[in-house]
């Protein structure tokens, strides 16, 4: 699978002391970036972006991914709600969205684990908004 970037992706995390809820950042090296752009009209146009990402398997490190379940902070997942930039960023955590309105980020809003077919052909499909 050809990829064109990498990416971060913030997953959400509640500290179970405080319950304050924050974003960590995690590193995806090689990924397949493709945004969406379309205009809609709705009283007028609006601008209505959304991405796709392709995240293969077989040329990514997955040793520290787990199930959004079993997600504690020290690891990785990804899931909807999460949030994605096309790139690194300085920001190593985030308290929400805005904390990334330098950026083009987008909110995950649909994930999907594509384990058939051939090794090289497994992938992690996501969109966002």
């Amino acid at each position: 699978m050809m990829t064109n970037t990498k990416m971060s992706i913030f997953n959400k995390y509640t500290d179970p002391t405080t319950k304050d809820v924050i974003y960590k950042k995690h590193i995806i090296d090689k990924v397949f970036w493709n945004n969406i752009n379309e205009n809609t009209i709705n009283h007028g146009f609006d601008k209505n972006d959304r991405v796709s990402v392709y995240i293969p398997k077989d040329v990514n490190d997955f040793s520290n991914y787990v199930d959004y379940k079993k997600y504690n902070g020290s690891n990785w997942t990804i899931q909807k709600g999460d949030f994605i930039v096309r790139g690194d960023t300085e920001e190593n955590q985030v308290n929400g969205i805005k904390d990334l309105a330098s950026y083009e980020a987008f909110i995950i809003t649909f994930v999907d684990d594509k384990d058939y077919g051939s090794a090289n052909m497994h992938h992690i499909s996501i969109r966002g908004k």
